[in-house]
Order: C-alpha cells, then sequence, then structure tokens
C-alpha cells in the first residue's frame, strides 16, 4: 500500500477507444520505462490500483494499427504490474473478444465494429485473455463499464446464478464467474442502446437507467459519455461517471 495499510489509492480511466493519452496520466509513462515484470520492481507505482473501465477498441479518429498498438501497450503494462493493474471489459472490447471471426453468424454487435480488425483483435483478446475481467471491487466500491443496476441484479441476475453456489461472493466475484460461465443476461442490452431488454446488463445498462443502483454500494463506470466526471448519491450509494475522454484529458481518483 502506498497510503497506509489499511487505505488503498485508485486512479481509473474509463473509454479509451484506442487513444494513447492514458500514458500521460499520473506516472503512468515513467512505469512503462520498465522492459519486463522482473525489473519493473525498481518503478514503484504511484497508485495501488490503475483501473482501466473497458472499450479499449473501435474509434472515430484511429486507425486499426493505433488501436492494435494502444491494446498491446495497455497489456503490456498489466503484465508489468499484474497486482496493479486492473483491465475491465467494456462491450466493444467482448464483440470481438467472443465473435468468431471464422463464423459469419456474428451477434451482439456495437455501432463502430471493424470486420477488417477482428481477427487481430480476437486473437489479442483471448490470448490475453486471463488478464482481463467484468468488474473489481474494493470494499463496497464497483467498477464496471457500465454499471449495475439494483431491479437487473436482484431480479435478472440472481435468477440466472440460483443454483451455482455464488451467494458468498462479492458482487463483482459473482458478475466475474457469470462472465465466464458467458450467462445469457450478463449481455443483455437496453432499449436505449438498441436493445430488447428493459435494463441492460453490466456492460450496457445507460445512465438514464441508473437512477435504481445497488443499495450501500459506491459504483465507478464508464460508458455514457459525460462533459464532466461526476458523482451522484443516491441514499447510501452513489455512482461515479467517468466517460470523458472524447470531451478532455481526465482520470478520477479516490482513496478507500
Amino acid at each position: 500500500m502506498t497510503i497506509t495499510e489499511n487505505k488503498i489509492k485508485i486512479l481509473t480511466i474509463a473509454d479509451l477507444h484506442g487513444r494513447d493519452v492514458w500514458k500521460k496520466f499520473a506516472d503512468i509513462n515513467f512505469l512503462l520505462n520498465a522492459t519486463d515484470p522482473e525489473t519493473a520492481e525498481g518503478y514503484t507505482p504511484e497508485y495501488d490500483k490503475y483501473v482501466f473501465l473497458g472499450d479499449y477498441t473501435d474509434s472515430f479518429t484511429e486507425t486499426n494499427v493505433v488501436i492494435k498498438h494502444n491494446l498491446l501497450e495497455l497489456i503490456r503494462f498489466k503484465k508489468l504490474y499484474p497486482k496493479n493493474v486492473i483491465l475491465l471489459l467494456g462491450n466493444h472490447d467482448v464483440q470481438y473478444f467472443l465473435n468468431q471471426p471464422w463464423n459469419r453468424n456474428l451477434n451482439y454487435l456495437c455501432s463502430g465494429f471493424r470486420p477488417e480488425a477482428h481477427f487481430d483483435l480476437y486473437d489479442i483478446f483471448n490470448q490475453n485473455k486471463d488478464l482481463f475481467q467484468l468488474a473489481y471491487q474494493v470494499k463496497n466500491y464497483l467498477f464496471t463499464h457500465a454499471g449495475v443496476h439494483f431491479g437487473w441484479y436482484q431480479y435478472t441476475f440472481k435468477k440466472a446464478i440460483k443454483g451455482l453456489n455464488l451467494d458468498d461472493l462479492s458482487v463483482a466475484d459473482q458478475l466475474n464467474e457469470a462472465f465466464n460461465l458467458k450467462l445469457d443476461c450478463i449481455f443483455d442490452v437496453d432499449w436505449y442502446r438498441g436493445g430488447n431488454k428493459k435494463v441492460g446488463g453490466p456492460l450496457w445498462c445507460d445512465k438514464k437507467l441508473l437512477s435504481k443502483i445497488l443499495k450501500n454500494t459506491n459504483q465507478v463506470v464508464g460508458h455514457t459519455p459525460v462533459n464532466e466526471i461526476k458523482t451522484i448519491n443516491i441514499k447510501n450509494s452513489s455512482i461515479t461517471f467517468c466517460d470523458v475522454l472524447h470531451h478532455k484529458p481526465d482520470f478520477y481518483t479516490l482513496v478507500i
């Protein structure tokens, strides 16, 4: 720990979409000077955790080459500091991760899908699948790409995991296990995002639906573009929206 034994200092970056601006945040560029995990011990991170909220692919401005390069750089960052770097998956990443490029019956596609990059991105994500996860949790702070709606979790998700013996796990561990099992509800897409579900899952849930969030939980999400990083408090819970890189270079920090 870099603060105290009981505190964790976290830097959160949302929705890169191929941008390399993340290298300019805090001490990241310095940390990337390490050449391999063994020598990286001499580079002490300023933050205990660097949490990336997903959507590393697809862009209105960057080329396939740039997107691929930045994704590989993120993976290198994770390999250099495996205990410090958390790579969450976003809906734009999962479409390349799950859809086999040699299968013409593609589903679960997002706007901005690039078929010419499909083979490369599929290989990158699947060769490094153990480096990515759906959710991350510290105490009562939950990090996901799009957020977890109370009703979706309580009624759709809990029904889907009934009988899987996941009740004793944290919310994040439940979500990660459900993703590994490829449970259908994880990939729910709501009406606001072009799907047929009333509420989307943690990869798709739109900001308009997140007035009803998990009780006694502080969520940190990306997915829905906002002009400023903003925290909304709802009774004993909160949700912080961080998807600002389309508008300004900024990240979210907190000490838990």
